[in-house]
């Protein structure tokens, strides 16, 4: 059975789907731990005025919230596509906004405000949320401004896809795209993690947010204007070399059909062909000794690394087999 797991920001054009295999067995809370509704109702009223919609030069694109009088936590991806960035109030007001730093595969971003907020919320960065634990988060959703949404944990340190962060928190929150960025705050109105993605499981709708715990260290690494990304090679389009693709170029099956080289990007400057060449793409079929049959494999292979690696991916040209050194890079571009 699949899963469809979606990144929550509101660009458009920009959501982007995943199909995700065998999803592990979920582990349910026995006996729910209850929460009055009127006690996370009175944490919204005190926190919602800290939290505001980013806004990029094509409209909204997801939340944040403040944590000091200038600093705000966000997604990463929310803030990936450059600015410039503006912050939407809850007064309505609009102020500038700029990226301190960010952390790619925890999908966190530190901003900083032109001008400082009255409010912020605190981090809750040594308790782990428990499973049952009823939740609310405050985002900008279904068009919605600043709204609340009530849930409750269902499992922890999840790893969905290789596509998304890994050890997330999965929630019942009836999260939407625009909602991405924005705080996770327990009973006691102390932000616990980051919301980053949604998705339709074998048990239903479910949310996921990067967890705060442990992740201090992380935050004011960000503040400090530290950067962390994902590895890439630096492809679009790669896929599964299937029976049926093989039969239709005339190779063999198995692996990963390169599709598109971007140029800049660690792949291009390796050397590797892909679409653009005009001829038969190259195919990946291992990366340092592992077998690769499909993108996803790739992708967790790859990231299994880090940007300054190098690898060896052992590559069908035609009727030749190639090994080929990669320097593996951020996303060109980024």
């Amino acid at each position: 059975m699949a899963r469809t797991l979606l990144w929550l920001s509101a660009l458009p054009l920009g959501l982007t789907l995943w199909l995700l295999l065998n999803p592990p067995t979920p582990t349910r809370w026995a006996e729910p731990i209850q929460a009055p509704p009127e006690r996370l109702e009175e944490v919204y009223q005190k926190a919602h005025p800290a939290v505001v919609l980013v806004q990029g030069p094509e409209g909204g694109r997801g939340t944040a919230f403040f944590y000091s009088p200038t600093l705000l936590l966000t997604a990463y991806h929310v803030v990936a596509e450059g600015g410039p960035l503006t912050l939407l109030l809850p007064s309505r007001k609009e102020v500038g906004a700029r990226v301190v730093g960010f952390h790619e595969p925890f999908d966190l971003a530190v901003l900083e405000a032109e001008t400082p907020h009255s409010r912020a919320l605190p981090l809750e960065f040594a308790r782990a949320p428990r499973p049952g634990e009823a939740l609310l988060h405050i985002g900008n959703g279904r068009g919605q401004f600043i709204a609340p949404r009530y849930g409750r944990v269902v499992r922890l340190g999840v790893n969905p896809s290789p596509f998304l962060p890994q050890g997330l928190v999965e929630t019942s929150l009836p999260l939407a795209p625009g909602d991405s960025g924005g705080p996770v705050l327990d009973g006691e109105g102390r932000v616990v993690g980051v919301a980053v993605a949604i998705g339709q499981t074998e048990e239903g709708f479910r949310s996921f947010f990067t967890p705060l715990l442990g992740r201090e260290g992380v935050v004011r690494g960000l503040e400090r204007g530290e950067k962390a990304y994902w590895p890439y090679l630096g492809l679009r389009g790669p896929r599964a070399l299937t029976p049926e693709l093989a039969r239709e170029l005339g190779l063999p099956p198995g692996g990963v059909m390169v599709g598109e080289v971007v140029p800049g990007g660690a792949a291009a400057k390796a050397g590797l062909r892909g679409l653009e060449s005009g001829g038969v793409p190259d195919v990946i079929l291992e990366v340092n000794g592992v077998a690769v049959g499909s993108f996803e494999d790739l992708l967790r292979e790859v990231r299994r690394y880090q940007v300054g690696d190098r690898v060896a991916l052992t590559v069908r040209r035609g009727g030749e087999v190639l090994r080929v050194e990669v320097l593996l890079s951020p996303f060109p571009g980024r």
